[in-house]
């Protein structure tokens, strides 16, 4: 039985944010040796998986509209499979941060992550149905591991700035997810922003990444890391501006975002690694 339609239950960019951010978070708090690197492994491995692979498992008859290619609907997987790899990663997920957690704070992080997916996806939650409070679920979800990288090296709290610029970032973002998810949000009768407020949406966007552009040079927030989430955010901006002159390109603009992230992301941790 091959394990790669499993791997794939999880997003390939979902997994490559959730484990250089937590080696980011790492060398923001004084450098990454193997162990930060096997603990990256671990929460991308195990708790991201579990967050999408368990997504993937309560949206499959969706997806087989949608996304007939993935996994499941493909039928490379079986629904009740899925279900159990998914709950095996679950049970893991809430196992391991016991033994390596370093604070009470950064055992919340680890934990934070399964009961994120939960809240999601689950009944009689499955708050995927409510774009508003889903969104800053999935923002949740994407600055926990570089949280977790930087507390389980230190306790320093001084970053905080950063950290609250990089969560506003993420929801002024985060929302143009709902252009490409209008179909299927239609077809599972879920509200939709982008359906509600059409290319408005770009508005919210822009404005707030203003904002986030505006709070990063007040905030007391070192050199690099003001440099990186200005550069961050500029081209963020310059991705709507262009896709909004190119209306056909607006489903393809979340994830030219995403991938954009993960190139800066990845170019900023090396740069980190060579001051």
């Amino acid at each position: 039985m091959s394990v790669i339609p499993y791997l794939k239950l999880c997003r390939a960019d979902a997994a490559l944010i959730a484990f250089f951010s937590y080696l980011g978070g790492a060398e923001l708090a004084g450098g990454t040796d193997l162990y930060d690197v096997l603990i990256a492994a671990a929460v991308t491995l195990i708790s991201i998986n579990f967050i999408y692979s368990f997504n993937s498992w309560a949206d499959w008859s969706i997806d087989k509209i949608n996304k007939p290619d993935r996994p499941i609907p493909s039928g490379k997987i079986e629904p009740e499979h899925a279900l159990i790899y998914s709950l095996v990663l679950l049970i893991l997920s809430v196992v391991y941060p016991f033994f390596v957690f370093e604070s009470h704070f950064t055992l919340l992080l680890f934990l934070l992550l399964p009961a994120l997916g939960l809240v999601y996806s689950a009944r009689p939650f499955r708050i995927r149905r409510y774009p508003s409070p889903a969104i800053v679920i999935i923002c949740l979800g994407l600055v926990t591991p570089i949280m977790l990288g930087y507390f389980m090296n230190t306790s320093d709290t001084s970053l905080i700035p950063f950290f609250v610029a990089l969560f506003l970032y993420c929801l002024t973002v985060v929302p143009l997810k709902q252009i490409e998810e209008v179909e299927e949000d239609k077809t599972s009768g879920y509200h939709n922003l982008y359906a509600r407020f059409g290319e408005r949406i770009l508005v919210y966007s822009l404005c707030g990444l203003s904002l986030v552009l505006l709070l990063v040079l007040f905030f007391d927030i070192e050199y690099p890391l003001k440099a990186y989430m200005l550069i961050f955010t500029i081209s963020s901006m310059g991705c709507i501006l262009v896709c909004a002159r190119v209306r056909k390109k607006l489903q393809r603009l979340y994830q030219t975002i995403i991938h954009l992230v993960i190139i800066e992301g990845v170019l900023f941790y090396m740069i980190l690694k060579l001051i």
